[in-house]
């Protein structure tokens, strides 16, 4: 490998933080591995010597400098109180409250609000499983907030006891699964289609929202949690479809 990016350290990491990392010759560690490594305490290893630290440390001062209580993520900017234009992306960094990341955080509590509402209508309605196979959905919509805040690997988990590969072979074939052809949504499909059909819809979005957010100069950060909710649109057409073949009914 000769880019090593930060989702590739992760991934490592899973089981276990080693002490050390070794970096072979003609590798390229991007600035946020570095940040990784520096903030999981691992020492940088090249050609055989251990390395300070790959992100520059202030010189030391025979005076103690206080410690500020926020930082700008990126650097460049130190604060005793948070301005208000800014808010945390996580732990003690700071960033501006347009930053993709945090609307990206916008958009997907906006989704479970919407997820949340369309549960109690159709609960209303008394499709029960219907308002269990979005509970799933909501669930997940959580856990990828979690993982985004606390910047944690998001695990992957089944929805309506299917995995990736069947999500993605009953939502490509509909016919062969719920004896329906591929949905053209229309205003006479009745609300609880048409609110799926939304749910999904806003899903997407939530999702290009995402690449925007995680794609940096040298790689895609958090690949897991827009896979997630590729999965997740995909779950909510299925949904769809067993709606319109009656299997919730």
């Amino acid at each position: 490998m000769k880019v090593i990016t930060e989702s590739f350290l992760r991934e490592s990491f899973r089981k276990e933080i080693p002490e050390t990392f070794k970096v072979e010759a003609g590798q390229i560690l991007t600035p946020s591995a570095a940040q990784l490594l520096s903030e999981k305490g691992v020492k940088i290893v090249r050609d055989g010597a251990e390395v300070p630290g790959e992100i520059p440390e202030p010189p030391e001062s025979p005076v103690s400098a206080p410690v500020p209580k926020y930082v700008l993520a990126g650097g460049g900017g130190m604060f005793d109180t948070k301005p208000e234009h800014m808010t945390r992306l996580y732990g003690n960094r700071l960033v501006p409250k347009d930053h993709p990341r945090i609307f990206f955080r916008g958009r997907l509590d906006s989704l479970q609000s919407m997820i949340l509402l369309a549960q109690s209508r159709i609960h209303e309605k008394g499709l029960k499983k219907l308002v269990q196979d979005l509970g799933e959905v909501l669930d997940l919509a959580r856990a990828i907030m979690r993982a985004e805040v606390l910047d944690e690997v998001l695990c992957e988990r089944p929805l309506m006891g299917l995995r990736e590969g069947e999500l993605r072979e009953q939502s490509h074939h509909p016919e062969k699964y719920f004896g329906t052809e591929h949905l053209l949504v229309s205003f006479d499909m009745g609300w609880v289609l048409l609110t799926l059909n939304e749910l999904r819809s806003s899903i997407r979005e939530v999702e290009v929202l995402a690449v925007k957010a995680f794609r940096n100069e040298y790689e895609l950060e958090k690949p897991e949690i827009i896979q997630a909710l590729n999965r997740m649109s995909s779950a909510v057409y299925i949904m769809m479809l067993k709606e319109k073949s009656g299997k919730y009914r």
